[in-house]
């Protein structure tokens, strides 16, 4: 899970520079107007099904949330209606469903040969051909110390029903700095057998067989770019693009311009035979972000110069030579699009965007309008939602005046992008892209409470619509840990902080099942220990005053007996034999933490470096060492959980090396036998005439994968998914409903959370 780690890290830098942009800008609020929105009805799910073997078919669905994450670009098929792609930075591809108004995730564990990286790079259609799509997926450039981690390149010949892997294996960025910049594959729109990519690392690249075969374009002629001087990931050669008017040769467009990071525009007018850079125009030490190629043949392309410098630049180029159309001096620029009815109709974004940021030129640029702009955002969505980053534009060539765009925390529509004031409207349902943490359902109270990156949390009132606010209120935190009482189901906890500045926290409790929370007091006196933040945290069975909590960083876990007005510091975990190096860091998703289900004051550690168990039966004042014999090194992934009802059953999931049981407080541990792996661990409401909780799990079952279920501790599992709704990656979160049989909740790393139940009540 390092690369979750990395993941987020890279992936909000940048939103924190969007969020800077708000503060500066939060004054200017009249900008954009920000209309009532009360979406709570039930919406259009798509959901698979799985038939268990025992006849039970078990439905999965998303539990709606609505995006939360980078849309980093959009891609409407030119010459048939209601084709569009979005592509985004951690959840993976969708394609828009026009008739059921939402998106469809395009690579599943079911139309895949094998597993691949949710984090896409690119997306590009063929133009004389509907049904051909590819994509680029693949994280970083360069993941860790052994260097250049290959991604992967896909095509489908059924708009991404299926899909079959091509042997072009170059590192790719879809989660690096320049994920936001074009399309770095291209197909020749007069012959659907050429393809162009545009790499990071290694130049420009094409194949002249439908993608199975690819070659190098000499870097003589088209050179790999410059390092930028801000950031150490690499642009390279960051877009291609074909003029289709420019006729062919050879069956081949005579006429191709690539976008080369510090170095210019280079362009080809003998098919790609020969390449030449574009001199006389735009600054050599910017960046080319995107370019679009008009009806008439005019290259219209945006620049990016530096964060602080922001001298970025329009240009068009055509026969004429270049110009420079730059709407407004002293911004950068990354998003365009061209009208395809329209071609001296140009839409501009400003990187990152702001509400004052969008561009409409209807001249060729001679002239600009800046857009006034109203949002019909989703209920929880934070205000910043128009000021983030930027992702891609286009243009509808069947709906006049229809506009989409993506940012930071989503898709955008909009009807009108000529009317006075343009409403756009979150477009989101089917697209769910957060980072999850933890998760708990309450009996007889919600069945789930959900804690993600970035947004906190939801309490889901219902499954199948959007929430209306965050637990926060709309506050940018992460929190990482959610626990409630077993003796008082009402009484839930929660520790997070915003990840850019941990200082500032939200974590404390809430007296009535989530729907109202107040910080610990020891927040609001300003008396909390600097050290305490992020982490796990459990509450006691019997005293909803007592309450531990192990932060991350290696720090020593702290308890409280007063609601969190004082902290004390467990020096037990100073001793250098044991050591506090039990919650390693914010984004692994380490479970090392529960109370007992039953008995008041009891707590339990799992130790990763030394495989110890560690228990307190006061509350957390004094700590024991009741087992040495639990696996060591599962530092990241490591769930401990007690069973609801059952002093002393304390379970502990440890990915690869199994499931660990133990009935009496954790003293004596047993490996659960046919478990082969457990990624994940949960308990959920008892099957009927049963009185212990189910389990489940996510792993490894008799050598089969998949998401299993127990109703006898462990004895007998059933499979009730390979795939949940498709979703091959690794879960972050299992929970269990306590208030359904059978329901079971997954959280991902980059598509929110999944949820699956007997579609036919079982008792």
């Amino acid at each position: 899970m390092k690369c979750i780690r990395y993941l987020a890290k890279v992936k909000f830098v940048y939103l924190a520079l969007a969020i800077s942009t708000l503060l500066l800008a939060i004054s200017a609020r009249s900008l954009f107007t920000l209309p009532t929105n009360s979406r709570v009805s039930a919406l259009a799910t798509e959901k698979t099904l799985f038939t268990t073997p025992t006849g039970e078919v078990y439905e999965w669905s998303d539990v709606k949330i609505g995006a939360g994450g980078f849309v980093t670009g959009i891609v409407i098929h030119p010459k048939a209606a209601d084709i569009i792609y979005a592509r985004t930075d951690v959840g993976g591809l969708f394609r828009w469903n026009s008739t059921n108004q939402a998106w469809t995730q395009l690579l599943r564990g079911d139309n895949v040969p094998h597993e691949v990286s949710s984090n896409i790079e690119s997306v590009a259609i063929a133009p004389s051909d509907p049904n051909i799509l590819y994509a680029a997926t693949g994280a970083y450039t360069k993941t860790d110390e052994k260097g250049v981690t290959p991604g992967t390149l896909l095509k489908s010949g059924d708009r991404g029903n299926t899909w079959q892997i091509l042997n072009l294996k170059l590192p790719m960025g879809g989660n690096e700095h320049w994920r936001w910049t074009a399309e770095r594959l291209a197909v020749d729109p007069n012959n659907s057998n050429i393809v162009y990519f545009a790499s990071r690392l290694n130049g420009l690249w094409r194949s002249f067989d439908g993608g199975q075969e690819w070659s190098q374009v000499s870097t003589s002629m088209v050179p790999v770019g410059e390092p930028h001087p801000e950031v150490s990931q690499r642009a390279g050669v960051t877009y291609v693009v074909f003029d289709p008017s420019s006729g062919t040769t050879d069956s081949k467009t005579k006429v191709i311009y690539a976008g080369v990071s510090g170095q210019g525009i280079y362009r080809t007018t003998d098919a790609g035979t020969t390449w030449q850079v574009l001199s006389g125009g735009p600054e050599r030490d910017l960046v080319p972000q995107q370019g679009v190629v008009t009806s008439k043949g005019d290259l219209i392309t945006t620049f990016y110069k530096q964060e602080k410098d922001p001298r970025g630049a329009v240009w068009k180029f055509n026969r004429a030579g270049w110009q420079d159309i730059t709407p407004e001096k002293g911004k950068n620029y990354s998003a365009v699009a061209v009208d395809p009815n329209k071609p001296d109709t140009f839409f501009v974004v400003t990187y990152p965007m702001s509400p004052n940021g969008i561009y409409r030129s209807d001249n060729g640029g001679a002239n600009w309008i800046r857009l006034n702009n109203s949002l019909d955002k989703l209920p929880w969505w934070p205000d910043w939602s128009f000021w983030t980053i930027s992702g891609g534009i286009a243009v509808s060539p069947f709906h006049p005046g229809q506009v989409w765009l993506t940012n930071g925390i989503g898709v955008w529509k909009t009807e009108d992008g000529y009317a006075q004031t343009v409403k756009w409207s979150a477009t989101v349902n089917g697209i769910e892209e957060t980072v999850t943490f933890d998760a708990v359902s309450t009996p007889n109270g919600a069945s789930l409470i959900s804690a993600i990156a970035d947004f906190d949390g939801f309490r889901h009132d219902s499954l199948d619509s959007f929430p209306t606010k965050t637990n926060s209120n709309g506050a940018f935190m992460t929190t990482n840990s959610i626990a409630y009482s077993s003796g008082n189901p009402n009484f839930v906890v929660s520790v997070g902080a915003n990840h850019h500045d941990p200082k500032v926290m939200r974590a404390g409790f809430s007296k009535d099942n989530a729907r109202t929370w107040q910080n610990f007091p020891s927040i609001e006196k300003k008396t909390h220990p600097d050290d305490l933040v992020f982490g796990n945290v459990a509450v006691s069975a019997t005293d909803t005053q007592n309450i531990v909590w192990q932060p991350s960083n290696g720090k020593p876990p702290y308890f409280t007996k007063d609601g969190g007005t004082t902290w004390k510091q467990i020096t037990f975990f100073g001793q250098k034999e044991i050591g506090s190096n039990i919650h390693t860091h914010l984004w692994n998703r380490q479970q090392a933490l529960a109370a007992d289900s039953i008995k008041g004051g009891t707590f339990y550690i799992y130790h990763h470096e030394k495989g110890l168990f560690l228990s307190t039966h006061d509350g957390g004042e004094t700590w024991q060492i009741v087992n040495k014999s639990i696996p060591t090194g599962i530092w990241d992934g490591a769930n401990v959980k007690t069973a609801p009802g059952i002093a002393g059953e304390v379970w502990v999931s440890l990915k690869e090396k199994g499931i660990y049981r133990s009935s009496n407080f954790g003293n004596d541990f047993v490996k659960v036998a046919q478990v082969d792996e457990a990624q994940a661990l949960a308990f959920g409401k008892a099957a009927a005439g049963v009185s212990h909780s189910t389990v489940f799990i996510q792993g490894k079952v008799n050598s089969q994968s998949g998401v299993f279920r127990s109703t006898d501790l462990g004895k007998t599992w059933i499979k009730v998914a390979k795939y949940p709704k498709g979703y091959f990656g690794e879960p972050r979160v299992l929970v269990g409903d306590m208030n359904v049989f059978g329901r079971v909740f997954m959280g991902t790393s980059g598509n929110g959370f999944i949820y699956g139940q007997p579609s036919i009540s079982v008792h």
